[in-house]
């Protein structure tokens, strides 16, 4: 799985909200990559969620992202924000060789469409749909460390995706009250936290309220929640210390088991539901901190 925010394991949780509703389905994107010779030059063949076999023509090329749906789904539409469970094959254009697998074995991380750290491959899966297999083909430069393509056309880098498995883009559950005295909360359109903490101190202890209520599967310690979270600072001149929604990371993956993850962040998300929103307020080497947790999924570990 991906590796855990560094700010998730040394500090934990809290927050408060705002009652607008959510379905939880991710924006609609403005654009969709549409099918180009490229992507079409691509036979995939195999059962959906294996390995699949590849082959395409030598040499291949592209300009620009090019989309093509081999194998249709059925299930739902992957917006902009969306947590999608992936397999893939990465295959050299120019080779025509397999450069690189998932492993096809259930442990790859959600990957976010249209998070700035998906790059391409993440902006890609935007309009497909669950069970679709997708052609992918991609200039070379869109997979740089700098993850902006350069113009023109360039060898092709494809890649075979299937798409297993979506979460909601931000919690879907029923607008609670939280408790006197926490955080005020005001939510974008797309769902993402706006913490304003009061001018009085934070509660001496941890304390976790539950801002929206889920009616998903209960999270236990055998279970790897998909979460998208902003934390503050609890302090008169409050900051934000992190946020999934804004860092560019998308949604986050955050192991339940003990010892995997700090306690008063396990504690705040053992027993909620997917679905919930949840404000816990946790205090670590002598600061106290206010999150806001949106409960998007659960991974079976």
């Amino acid at each position: 799985m991906r590796t855990i925010p560094a700010l998730l394991v040394t500090i934990a949780l809290a927050a408060s909200l705002t009652a607008c509703a959510s379905n939880g389905a991710g924006s609609t994107p403005s654009t969709c990559a549409a099918p180009g010779a490229a992507s079409k030059a691509v036979t995939a063949t195999g059962a959906f969620g294996k390995e699949p076999k590849v082959s395409i023509p030598k040499g291949l090329t592209t300009k620009g992202t090019q989309v093509s749906v081999v194998r249709d789904g059925t299930g739902r539409t992957i917006g902009d924000g969306t947590p999608v469970l992936i397999e893939y094959t990465l295959v050299d254009g120019a080779s025509g060789k397999v450069a690189q697998t998932s492993g096809y074995a259930g442990q790859t991380a959600p990957v976010t469409a249209g998070s700035k750290n998906a790059g391409a491959l993440g902006k890609a899966l935007e309009c497909a749909k669950v069970g679709d297999r997708l052609a992918v083909a991609l200039p070379q430069s869109a997979l740089s460390s700098s993850g902006a393509p350069t113009s023109g056309t360039q060898d092709a880098v494809i890649a075979v995706i299937d798409v297993k498995k979506a979460f909601d883009a931000r919690a879907t559950g029923t607008p609670q009250l939280a408790g006197d005295g926490m955080p005020a909360v005001v939510l974008a359109p797309d769902g993402a936290p706006g913490i304003t903490v009061p001018s009085t101190s934070a509660p001496s202890g941890d304390e976790t309220h539950l801002l929206r209520k889920g009616s998903g599967s209960v999270l236990t310690d055998k279970d790897t929640a998909v979460v998208k979270y902003t934390a503050v600072t609890w302090q008169a001149d409050s900051t934000v210390a992190g946020s999934s929604w804004t860092d560019g990371t998308g949604a986050a993956t955050i192991p339940l088991a003990k010892g995997q993850i700090a306690e008063g962040v396990r504690t705040a998300l053992l027993g909620r539901h997917v679905g919930d929103q949840v404000l816990a307020v946790v205090h670590q080497q002598g600061a106290a901190y206010a999150y806001v947790i949106d409960v998007l999924g659960s991974i079976r570990s």
